[in-house]
């Protein structure tokens, strides 16, 4: 398998497990008492912080070049990854099969922002 690919999933599987993680936070703690658009302000900041430790520690320790096709095959392979993994995770905790519907809202528009910095990361932050 290409270096781009493994480290792709690789990215894709710790940025899920911090999503996981921080979502928790956000729905059970934060939603509740500032609503759902300031919870995810507020999520977004360790998840980028937490993108931008994780693209380029993954892409060295799986050795992908530094060539920007490369990053973003990386980037690319992540994403298709996570966005199939978070609809999963919505149809198993949530029953929903929308996903793309909660995209709609103010908060759904912060997690778009986030997927596209996931996606671009190991290209912006290539060691």
């Amino acid at each position: 398998m290409r270096p781009e690919l493994r480290a792709g999933a690789a990215y894709a599987a710790a940025m899920f497990g911090l999503g996981a993680l921080l979502g928790l936070l956000r729905e059970l703690v934060l939603a509740p008492r500032l609503g759902a658009t300031a919870a995810a302000a507020i999520e977004a900041v360790p998840m980028l912080l937490g993108m931008a430790i994780l693209a380029p520690l993954i892409a060295g320790r799986l050795a992908v070049p530094p060539a920007l096709p490369a990053r973003l095959g990386m980037g690319a392979a992540g994403l298709l990854l996570l966005i199939l993994a978070e609809s999963a995770l919505d149809v198993l905790v949530r029953g929903q099969t929308l996903w793309l519907e909660r995209m709609r809202s103010p908060a759904g528009w912060i997690g778009l922002g986030l997927l596209a910095a996931f996606a671009a990361m190991p290209a912006l932050r290539p060691r």
